[in-house]
């Protein structure tokens, strides 16, 4: 009444509409954008795989969900594997690892020789390569606590995938964990509704683990086996091949194919060829295959 009618209708006209939840405009991310405009986010182009052959077609997300698939024994693990290895020496991530197929001390051989770049045991094994030492072994140990946490199950029952993803927020959160690692899809409880298909289920599971993945700024590599392939003869495998459903490559992020020479006409037989199937972010990476070397000793 002071001001007069014309202020009145100022306010009305100028007034911020109620908010409604889960109801956005671009305006209230602004800032962000202009980070990832600026880089100053950080990881924006991702971070480099170790692999310089393998970094033009892939680099690693905070908050994405890769799909790492391939016939059985064609190192999809072991790659993986090496991949942490190269991100924590590049820039220092930790990782929570819920590899059931694997023994706890079969898996820290494994990440140790692939650290140390020397074999675990010696003649017989590790041909006449140089075995680690005690003192690199007590030093690798050290490095192992230091990087990974395990999320394994202490009785018979398998893991679901709630269970998995509740203890990797608790690794993030107390060791500030940057990567999850959920090898194989198959070994987990797959308990569904009688009302659910395998379809909606996996679609349903994909999106509990992206969510995770987005919210705490984790990447997620998710090991699934293809379906059994008749008349298999030796090519690799698409991702459309993955058993259960098609929403495996549909809902991730990244999809990769790993897949080894197994003919000797057809080239080395340590030769490792990493297909990249599907990247959503064109801007740290592209379709495409890349190859590297195996030394089941250093590698």
């Amino acid at each position: 009444m002071y001001l007069g009618p014309s202020v009145l209708k100022d306010i009305i006209d100028n007034a911020e509409l109620y908010p409604i939840s889960g109801l956005f405009n671009f305006s209230s991310f602004f800032d962000e954008i202009d980070q990832y405009y600026h880089r100053t986010l950080g990881y924006e182009f991702g971070v480099s795989t170790g692999w310089r052959a393998l970094d033009n077609l892939y680099n690693v997300v905070p908050g994405e969900l890769t799909i790492v698939t391939g016939v059985p024994n064609s190192g999809k693990s072991e790659w993986i594997d090496a991949l942490l290895c190269n991100l924590n020496e590049g820039v220092g991530w930790k990782f929570a690892l819920c590899s059931m197929e694997n023994k706890v001390r079969d898996h820290a051989r494994k990440l140790l020789e692939k650290s140390i770049k020397k074999p675990f045991f010696g003649v017989g094994y590790g041909s006449n390569v140089e075995r680690m030492s005690v003192e690199e072994l007590e030093k690798g140990k050290k490095w192992l606590s230091d990087t990974f946490q395990l999320i394994r199950c202490e009785n018979d029952s398998l893991p679901s995938v709630q269970w998995v993803l509740e203890l990797a927020r608790a690794a993030v959160l107390r060791h500030g964990v940057r990567g999850l690692v959920i090898d194989p899809y198959n070994e987990l409880d797959h308990q569904r509704p009688a009302s659910q298909t395998e379809t909606e289920y996996v679609s349903q599971m994909l999106t509990k683990i992206k969510r995770f993945a987005q919210h705490h700024s984790c990447h997620v590599w998710f090991v699934a086996h293809p379906r059994q392939l008749h008349h298999w003869i030796g090519a690799p495998p698409n991702l459309y091949d993955i058993s259960g459903s098609a929403h495996f490559i549909n809902k991730c992020d990244n999809g990769i194919v790993i897949h080894r020479n197994r003919d000797p006409e057809a080239g080395p037989l340590d030769r490792v060829q990493v297909c990249v199937r599907k990247v959503r972010n064109k801007v740290v990476g592209n379709i495409g295959d890349a190859f590297l070397s195996y030394d089941r000793y250093m590698t």
